[in-house]
């Protein structure tokens, strides 16, 4: 049921689910149609933010019911030591080309850092006739910046979440849900 929170625990951890698999997948399918719709007669290019987006990806372009290319970006902060999130380095850049097509930028969650602002900026150098955002999760605390969603799933406080594509130390990815990690017990509980 869409707006009730519960709880569940994997492997001795608790979460807190704030959207469960089936909300997920309706999520996904409503933003495939309405970027289908924004597409028309365009072939576009999906463009995965790694590593937090592939599951998104996969399910969104399942979904999307038109001929499209994908291809990848990984990005990481420059200086993980420093944490500014304002210095961005590509790690792995675009196989395709872009130029005069319509590009569609996919995201795990947008929030209002830097690196979204320097991935648009570093494709329109590259010349596409149009950028799409998206994103599975959108906190609301990004909302009116820089760079606007042109398509999410669903908005969440400024929360660190979890699940479905999305990462606390390479740990979580798996989860079908999107959660907020609750309690530890055992080995390694947070504290």
């Amino acid at each position: 049921m869409k707006g009730e929170q519960s709880r569940v625990e994997v492997g001795g951890i608790r979460f807190r689910v704030l959207r469960t698999r089936d909300e997920i997948a309706a999520d996904v399918r409503r933003m495939a149609l309405e970027l289908r719709g924004r597409a028309g007669d365009r072939v576009p290019v999906f463009i995965g933010l790694l590593k937090g987006s592939f599951v998104l990806l996969a399910d969104l372009i399942r979904a999307y019911d038109g001929p499209h290319e994908i291809d990848f970006m990984t990005l990481t902060r420059f200086d993980p030591a420093l944490k500014d999130s304002t210095t961005v380095r590509v790690l792995h850049d675009l196989s395709l080309g872009v130029k005069d097509r319509l590009v569609i930028v996919v995201e795990g969650i947008h929030t209002s850092r830097t690196k979204t602002e320097y991935v648009d900026l570093f494709l329109r150098l590259h010349g596409p006739e149009e950028i799409l955002h998206c994103a599975l999760i959108q906190q609301k605390a990004s909302a009116g910046g820089a760079v606007s969603l042109d398509s999410r799933g669903f908005f969440v406080d400024d929360e660190y979440v979890v699940g479905y594509g999305l990462d606390q130390d390479e740990r979580y990815r798996h989860l079908p849900f999107v959660g907020v990690i609750e309690d530890r017990d055992g080995p390694g509980r947070a504290g």
